[in-house]
């Protein structure tokens, strides 16, 4: 999600409110998934000075579709869930592109 305007963060923020828990909730390893909600909403918010926020904006946005089948997003969710544990162990933690 490149350039978002202020009405495009308040509906991602909103999307995220009503269904991150589920998108979290998908991963099998569920002892760190509050911490990784809030942490998305926290990101949503506060993260623009972060090099990798269209990039996480863009997983949470593609994560939060649910028009298409739910197993269609799965590696756009084990992507989000990848970025946001390495970012929560390591706030520094930048996206290495190829």
């Amino acid at each position: 999600m490149t350039n978002p305007t202020a009405q495009d963060i308040a509906a991602l923020r909103s999307e995220w409110i009503t269904g991150g828990r589920l998108v979290v909730g998908d991963d099998p390893s569920p002892s760190d998934h509050e911490a990784v909600y809030r942490w998305g909403l926290d990101f949503i918010d506060g993260g623009a000075d972060d090099p990798d926020y269209s990039t996480v904006l863009g997983l949470i946005y593609h994560s939060l579709n649910f028009d298409i089948p739910f197993s269609a997003t799965k590696s756009v969710r084990d992507d989000l869930m990848h970025m946001a544990r390495r970012k929560l162990e390591d706030p520094q933690w930048r996206r290495q592109t190829i």
